[in-house]
């Protein structure tokens, strides 16, 4: 299943959100994540930004621009 890190008052966050919902795809959402630049939360995304996407095979995606490319093509 997708994992949505993020908070919600990010438009961007929402941005990804709305795609997922429109999509109808299963997704959990992980508000508690915020940007650092820790070695365990930079090994999630490596730029240190949020939001961005887990999948279960242990991929991430961030930038909302290329996450919602992904999930509407």
């Amino acid at each position: 299943m997708l994992r949505l890190c993020g908070f919600h008052i990010s438009s961007y966050h929402s941005k990804v959100r709305i795609a997922l919902l429109g999509k109808g795809l299963p997704f959990e959402e992980d508000t508690a994540a915020r940007p650092a630049q820790s070695e365990e939360f930079l090994a999630r995304s490596p730029m240190g930004k949020v939001p961005f996407l887990e999948f279960d095979d242990g991929r991430h995606l961030s930038e909302s621009h290329v996450m919602c490319e992904h999930l509407l093509t």
